[in-house]
């Protein structure tokens, strides 16, 4: 059974970037949204994750809550939990709820302009269950399923999305993962945002790492690396993310704004109990604060 299931998520793996779609639209951008200030802040390497499936099997019994500001009006909230089956296997349970705010309800006055006419509101909802297992000492794999839904004024459109994961020790102090995430059917002809990507993570020290990642948003025709670095002191973290966009035809064709694509997170790390905070001084909402609070049992 483990062989079987190591197989087909390297297969998996491996498809997501020989059969790269073109561009399109994609739609539910909800999947790509952190689950917690810790993935924020590291750029949101996925093979970082706090639920990337194949890290779940390690997590202890806990519970956690993400809440979002940004200058926009918008509302960004999220719950999670993780849930050991075995010693080698585990579940995680998430909930995140995007809320647009209200907008202007628009129509055409006929010649050419627009009138507005009252409001109307926007909301994502996304349920996501993750399974892990153990298949050695060194190499771990997991499958997540997601349920996902957008209502816009009095439209709704649901899907599915799933993920496949794996990471593994390299050696005493790296470690290598990759996967594909939020693959899945059109919802509305639409594409959703899926992703493929293999990163590995260096700790220098028992409190100092260095990660990297290559991803390929194949239906977006979109590719970044993403870097990032954790140091800290006794309980104090300190978190540093970089996500550097690569274009297909303009390698170097990135934003010159110094603060765009950075990330920069604390983190509070007790034994039950940590407190995460991230800034993305140049979000898609502009500037963004997260805060997150995981309570382990």
């Amino acid at each position: 059974m483990k062989k079987i299931f190591l197989s087909l998520t390297i297969i998996s793996v491996f498809a997501s970037f020989v059969f790269a779609g073109g561009a399109g639209t994609t739609v539910f951008q909800v999947l790509n949204m952190p689950l917690t200030a810790y993935d924020s802040s590291l750029a949101d390497i996925s093979m970082l994750k706090h639920q990337n499936p194949a890290n779940v099997p390690y997590n202890p019994y806990s519970f956690g809550f993400t809440q979002v500001f940004n200058i926009a009006q918008t509302k960004y909230s999220a719950a999670y939990a993780d849930v050991p089956l075995t010693r080698n296997s585990g579940l995680g349970i998430s909930f995140l709820y995007f809320d647009y705010g209200s907008m202007p309800r628009t129509y055409s006055d006929g010649s050419g302009g627009y009138t507005e006419n009252g409001t109307f509101g926007a909301n994502d909802k996304l349920v996501s269950l993750a399974y892990g297992l153990k298949l050695n000492k060194k190499i771990s794999a997991g499958i997540a399923v997601k349920y996902i839904k957008q209502d816009i004024d009095d439209v709704s459109y649901s899907g599915f999305a799933g993920s496949v994961n794996t990471l593994w020790v390299a050696g005493k102090n790296t470690f290598v993962g990759a996967g594909i995430n939020d693959i899945g059917p059109k919802i509305k002809e639409y594409n959703l945002p899926s992703d493929g990507y293999i990163g590995i993570s260096q700790s220098v020290s028992s409190k100092t790492s260095l990660s990297a990642q290559f991803d390929a948003y194949y239906n977006d025709d979109a590719y970044d690396i993403k870097l990032a670095a954790e140091t800290g002191v006794e309980f104090l973290m300190l978190r540093f993310g970089y996500d550097l966009p690569l274009k297909k035809q303009s390698f170097f064709d990135t934003n010159t704004n110094s603060l765009n694509n950075f990330t920069f997170g604390i983190g509070l790390d007790f034994k039950a109990l940590s407190v995460d905070y991230a800034w993305l001084p140049k979000g898609d909402l502009g500037s963004t604060h997260m805060f997150s609070l995981l309570i382990r049992i």
